[in-house]
């Protein structure tokens, strides 16, 4: 007997289970809007909720599924989701999809944290220059990581200039080069 051409049927829940049990079993755990990864683990967690809710009972009120999942945020993060929970009050969805949702979490909650991680990456790229090699593997790895910042010229110039070797300090120093700038200076060689 074969089953070729056929769909398997969607699953089911067992008959007299309530779902409000499954809507908050499956909730993901709160998240305060401070770090990404953890916003990343919130968004990827919510997912899965919204798939199993949407899948497992498909008749369950989008709306109610939406506002379970926006009181998961507190802090920092509550405050992004409160405009979202009255429009969703007012039985309009703010997003087409879930990928929506995502897109537009990610962007507020996950933009912020990669600029932090750029400049903890710099930091430590500035502080450990020794282990990279030659000045100019330093110069490449900074102007990537420094492009993820929001430094201005003048704070990246500096902050190139803190990595460097204190033998080319002392040359940039005493040579009379000009290093009014961060391309001035990474000019040099």
């Amino acid at each position: 007997m074969s089953n070729a051409g056929t769909t398997p049927a969607p699953p089911q829940l067992p008959a007299g289970y309530d779902v409000s049990k499954l809507v908050t079993q499956l909730a993901p755990r709160e998240y305060d809007g401070k770090m990404a990864q953890d916003g990343l683990r919130f968004v990827s967690a919510a997912s899965i909720y919204h798939s199993n809710i949407t899948t497992f009972s498909p008749s369950f009120p989008e709306t109610i599924l939406w506002i379970t999942l926006l009181n998961k945020l507190t802090e920092g993060a509550a405050e992004w989701a409160g405009p979202h929970i009255v429009t969703l009050a007012s039985v309009t969805q703010p997003w087409a999809d879930f990928a929506a949702f995502e897109t537009a979490f990610k962007a507020h909650f996950c933009a912020a944290d990669d600029k932090e991680a750029a400049i903890a990456e710099l930091v430590k790229l500035c502080k450990g220059q020794h282990k990279i090699g030659t000045v100019q593997d330093y110069t490449v790895k900074f102007n990537v990581i420094a492009a993820r910042t929001s430094f201005s010229a003048e704070d990246k110039r500096e902050r190139y200039r803190t990595g460097l070797p204190y033998k080319i300090k002392d040359i940039l120093a005493t040579s009379g080069h000009d290093t009014s700038s961060i391309t001035k200076i990474q000019a040099w060689r």
